[in-house]
Parts: structure tokens; C-alpha cells; sequence
């Protein structure tokens, strides 16, 4: 999660908890006849300007409460280093830039309440002795109100009184209450699921420490399902309530717009499938379809709305677009640029469908068959093996691997693992033996897998195997050949992304140097400097290195996988490395003198990668390379 630097916390809320106030203050007057367009415009700055200052005074009370214990957690408090004086006089500056636009704005009975169970609920959600924050459920409930429902309703409540109309009715109301409830406990656990280590230090009890992440999880992908539903309801009944039956058409055209966006614009497309767990329903359902819809869609939308009945509210629409993160300024930055090369791809994708299908079909006529058979000594000591740990969607990778190998080999399958880490238990169709393995505590899921793959050989019986990342995918009978071509401690094959990925073309890929890996920095020497000096070895920047996806090692290994693996780990602490593990892979074969050492034959790891435009699909061969 990005760090909020701020005194206010104002990233966390100005591009978040802002934008659905405009939406909704400006769908309020909509319905109104004769509406003043300089008063609305002047009236939503004020309410701007009091709606920044209750959810700075809000983050403020948070943290000046939070002190203790964010000091026991480790985690970073924007008051702590604050004196009193300070502290109270930037708590001071919110109450002022909260309470003072009301001498302008409609101060009605229904008004001002809401503003007051608004400002309650900051501070019992904090202080002692209530501390709802504390309190599990209650404190979910207590943040989504004070983070949508109660605002949502404070601004229709504000601008029908500026429209001079009548407020919404009672199915409005509802509608409308209830998308903004979902949308506020839907963010608020998840955000508790993101804060759960740091929690758990402090000694805090929410509700996603008392059910856990998995169950967490599980609650908030049927719950992003029913608030879509209601999304799509409010969408409706307030069409039908106000006449702005624009609305709904709208909302369709978002969700077809942004399902283009994600499965065809995006650098990794994202596929309808994916929504069939937890996980993709939270990401993409949730954060990337619902709430940029109420955060970047929504409120331009209706301010254009507003614009084209009072040209006057134009230059609303001109200080949002300068102001807030938007839809207009996204396309423009983004998707504009994407979209010829989308058009290509689309026409491309059509020109490849016959060869897709005959390759298709050539892959399961090969499965059908069945393994290749082997040789009794091949049968008794070879082994795959793969490493997952952590996030969901290596789990998944790893399903899809066991999938496709599995079919077209009689060779046992090994997963090695720290099951305490996954947030999604390992399938174990297709696999014959799970190792469990507790990784170390300091090191965060990444850094646990390169721990568990450096040090493989340390967690299985004696043998011969075959290190395989999760996203290898066998594609034909005989794959058990690869056994016959370690003639050294290990095999690893050539890793050709690209016909040139050499040492230095890796090298912005694995330092935190300021080469991109693009266009004129395209290469440097960071790597090799690195190497030098950290291991005293010097290794050519035209060296074509290793891949580490794919690697054979058996009972002769250990001498090269330890000193991988210590190099590998080492280089966690020191600030030049990203965190990967082919530094220190280089690093060792030329340690060891192994540079030399024969490779796999690149049949056994052609890299799919679809950003090299050598890359084709033949009928024949599959994947293969111009």
C-alpha cells in the first residue's frame, strides 16, 4: 500500500471518499427546474471545502488516538512527531474548514443531524471509552457509515434544499443508503484484511482478526456480488425517481466499456474466469469496476450532466478535471495511445483462430495418448517438483501446471511449500506429495519463495529432479527427456525473452538503478559491478544467463544450490538488488566455474512471452519464434 505522507491522510480520501459527494450532490439537483447554476457552483465549493474538512478532522482524531498503538506495531503515525501546540492546532484548522461553509450552505434540521452523526461517529470510532475501532463488527458498521452512508445522505440532503426540491423518497433512500453501505464495509474489511499483521502486533481486535483472512475473503466476494446488484438497483430507481433516465444507459455502457478496457487495453488482460474467486471478484468486480465507476465515472458524468442544462457549471467540470483523478484525463493518458495497437491485436487475434484451433487440437490428440513410456531407472529416481507460496493466484498457476503436466507424464509430481502463507490451500489433484515447510518469519512471501526454490534440494528425498516454476505448462508426451540432459551439477536452460537478454539487458530488470529496461536504457552494468563486488567474480555483460524457471538437480547438487541459496538470500538486505534470485544464480555459475555447463535445449523452456515480436504461433510447431 502506497504511504500517505500527509497530515491529514488526504490520499487516502481526496480521490476515494470525495468524488461520490460531488456525484451525489449533483445528482440531487438534477430534478430541478429552474436551478441557480452560480449558487450551485458556489455551493458545492463550500460543501467541497466542509467536506475536507471532516474527513481531515476524522484521520486526524484516528491518529492522534492510534499513537500508542501504532508505536507498538511499528507503523507509521503522522502525529506522533508532532507537538501539542501542533496537534492542536492542526486539529483546530479541520474543525474551522469543517464548521465554517455552513454559515453559507442550507443549515436545515435534516442537514445539520446528519452532520452531527457524522462527527459522532469519528469520534466514538476512535476515543476511549467506546473506541468502536476496537470493537469488531461494530466497527465495520461505524466505518461505513461515516465513510459513505451518512455523507451520501448529507449531500442529497444539502443540494435538494440548494435545487429547491423536495427530498428523494423513501426508495431512493433506500436504494442509494444500502449501494453506499455494501461499497463502505466491503473497503473497510478489506482494508482490516490488508492490516491484519500490523493489528495482530498491536493487539487490536477487529473483525478480520477475529474470523481470519480466508473467512474474510469468503464474506467479500459474495458481498461485492450483492452490492453490484444493488449498484445496478440504485442506478434504476433513482432513474425512475428523478427522470434522469441516462443513468442506467450510462452504467451499461461502463461495464461493457471497462470489460473491453480490462480483457483488451490492459498490459495483462484480465478474463471473465478469474471472477470465479474470491480474490478476482474483491480485485476486479469490487475496486476496479465499482469504485471507479463512484470515484472517476460517476461524478464527471453527472457535472456534465449539470453543464448542459447550466453552462455556467462548465467550469465545474474544468476545476474537477484539474482537481481529481477522472475518467477524461485516464482515457486520454492511457487509453487513447492503447487503442490502436488493440485494434491490431483484435485483427490478429482473428487472423489466428484457425491455427489456435488446429494446435488445440493437436494438443489433445497427444494428451489422449497418454505419457510417453520410460525407462525403469527414469520411473525409479526422476521427479518434478514445483514451489508455491502466498498469493492466490500462484496457487492457481500451479493448478493450471499440474493440469496440463500431469496427463502427459507417469513421473511423480512434488509441490514444496509453507502452507501458513497461502491464502488458498494447494489443489492436490494430480499432485503425489505435498512438502510442508515453515519458512522464516522476516521474510515476506516473495522472499520465502526464492528461500524455498534456492534451497530445494535441503526439503526432498535423494533423486533426480526437475524444478518446474508454476508457470511451466507441458504441452507434449515425452517431456520426461529433459532427465537425460544434466551433464553438471545443474541444467538450466538459455533465457531467451528476447533473442539479446544478456547480463547487462537483465541488469535494470534485477537493480534498483535508475535504467528502465527501455529505449536508450535499455542495458547497463549495475549487475556486473554488483557481482564484482559483492562476490569478487567478473562476469561478461554479454553472458546469455540462465533461466531459473526450469532446472534439473540431483544428489551432486547441494554444493552449487547452497551457495545460490546464501547469495540469493544475502542480497534481501542490500538496497542495489530487487528481489529476485537470477543475480545471484549468474553470481554463482561463474563462482563455481559452471558457466560453461551444458543448458537444456531451449524445447524444454521456450518462454512464451507474448511482449517479443519474434513470437508466433505456428500450426506445427505451437509457440515458436520468427
Amino acid at each position: 500500500m502506497r504511504k500517505d505522507r500527509s497530515l491529514v491522510r488526504s490520499g487516502q480520501w481526496w480521490d476515494h471518499k470525495i468524488p461520490p459527494l460531488i456525484a451525489a450532490a449533483v445528482l440531487a439537483v438534477l430534478p430541478a427546474t429552474d436551478p441557480n447554476g452560480l449558487q450551485l457552483f458556489v455551493d458545492l465549493i463550500f460543501f467541497l471545502i466542509t467536506a475536507v474538512g471532516v474527513a481531515a478532522f476524522g484521520h486526524v482524531v484516528n491518529d492522534l488516538a492510534d499513537i500508542k498503538t501504532d508505536a507498538i506495531a511499528g507503523a507509521p503515525n503522522q502525529m506522533a512527531a508532532l507537538s501539542t501546540q501542533t496537534r492542536t492546532a492542526v486539529l483546530g484548522g479541520t474543525v474551522v474548514c469543517g464548521l465554517l461553509p455552513w454559515i453559507w450552505l442550507p443549515h436545515t434540521t435534516a442537514a445539520l443531524s446528519l452532520l452531527g452523526i457524522e462527527v459522532l461517529l469519528l469520534l466514538i470510532y476512535s476515543l476511549k471509552p467506546i473506541r468502536l475501532k476496537d470493537r469488531a463488527a461494530a466497527g465495520v458498521l461505524a466505518d461505513s457509515l461515516y465513510a459513505y452512508v451518512v455523507p451520501v445522505l448529507l449531500s442529497i440532503a444539502v443540494f435538494t434544499q440548494v435545487g429547491g426540491i423536495s427530498g428523494p423518497g423513501w426508495a431512493i433512500t433506500l436504494t442509494v443508503g444500502m449501494w453506499a453501505l455494501l461499497m463502505g464495509l466491503r473497503g473497510i474489511l478489506w482494508h482490516q484484511v490488508g492490516d491484519i499483521a500490523h493489528d495482530q502486533r498491536a493487539g487490536l481486535s477487529t473483525l478480520a482478526t477475529r474470523i481470519g483472512v480466508t473467512h474474510a475473503r469468503r464474506i467479500l466476494g459474495v458481498m461485492v456480488i450483492v452490492e453490484f446488484a444493488a449498484a445496478a438497483l440504485a442506478l434504476i430507481v433513482v432513474a425512475q425517481g428523478t427522470g434522469e433516465t441516462w443513468l442506467p444507459v450510462f452504467g451499461l455502457g461502463y461495464v461493457l466499456y471497462r470489460m473491453f478496457q480490462m480483457s483488451v487495453l490492459w498490459s495483462e488482460p484480465v478474463h471473465l474466469r478469474s471472477l470465479r474467486h474470491s480474490g478476482g471478484r474483491i480485485r476486479f468486480l469490487g475496486f476496479v469496476l465499482l469504485n471507479e465507476f463512484v470515484e472517476k465515472w460517476l461524478p464527471l458524468a453527472a457535472l456534465i450532466a449539470i453543464a448542459l442544462r447550466l453552462p455556467l457549471m462548465w467550469f465545474a467540470v474544468l476545476l474537477y478535471l484539474v482537481l481529481f483523478d477522472n475518467a477524461a484525463v485516464e482515457f486520454l493518458r492511457r487509453d487513447l495511445a492503447a487503442l490502436p495497437d488493440a485494434m491490431n491485436r483484435i485483427a490478429h487475434e482473428r487472423k489466428s483462430r484457425a491455427n489456435i484451433r488446429q494446435v488445440a487440437a493437436a494438443r489433445k490428440a497427444l494428451v489422449a495418448a497418454g505419457p510417453a513410456s520410460v525407462t525403469a531407472e527414469i520411473q525409479n529416481r526422476c521427479r518434478w517438483v514445483f514451489v508455491v507460496c502466498g498469493p492466490e493466484m500462484h496457487t492457481e498457476t500451479l493448478r493450471t501446471a499440474v493440469r496440463h503436466l500431469g496427463p502427459l507424464t507417469s513421473l511423480e509430481i512434488w509441490v514444496v511449500t509453507d502452507s501458513t502463507r497461502n491464502v488458498r490451500p494447494i489443489d492436490p489433484e494430480g499432485i503425489y506429495q505435498v512438502v510442508d515447510v515453515a519458512t522464516p518469519d522476516h521474510f515476506d512471501d516473495h522472499q520465502a519463495s526464492i528461500w524455498l526454490k534456492t534451497g530445494i534440494h535441503r526439503h526432498l528425498p535423494v533423486g533426480e529432479w526437475c524444478y518446474l516454476d508454476t508457470d511451466i505448462i507441458a504441452v507434449r508426451p515425452g517431456v520426461e527427456e529433459i532427465f537425460e540432459h544434466r551433464k553438471g551439477p545443474v541444467a538450466f536452460a538459455s533465457d531467451l525473452t528476447i533473442s539479446v537478454n544478456q547480463v547487462d539487458r537483465f541488469s535494470p530488470w534485477a537493480m534498483n538503478c535508475e535504467c528502465t529496461g527501455h529505449g536508450d536504457t535499455h542495458s547497463c552494468s549495475h549487475l556486473r559491478e554488483q557481482i564484482s563486488e559483492r562476490f569478487g567474480v567478473e562476469v561478461p555483460g554479454d553472458w546469455v544467463h540462465w533461466n531459473g524457471g526450469v532446472f534439473l538437480f540431483g544428489p551432486d547438487s547441494a554444493e552449487f544450490l547452497d551457495m545460490w541459496n546464501t547469495r540469493a538470500i544475502a542480497s534481501f538486505e542490500w538496497p542495489e538488488w530487487r528481489t529476485r534470485d537470477q543475480g545471484a544464480l549468474i553470481a554463482t555459475a561463474w563462482t563455481l566455474s559452471q558457466q560453461d555447463c551444458p543448458r537444456l535445449p531451449a524445447e524444454f523452456n521456450f518462454i512464451a512471452d507474448l511482449g517479443n515480436g519474434d513470437l508466433c504461433l505456428d500450426p506445427q510447431l505451437g509457440w515458436a519464434l520468427h
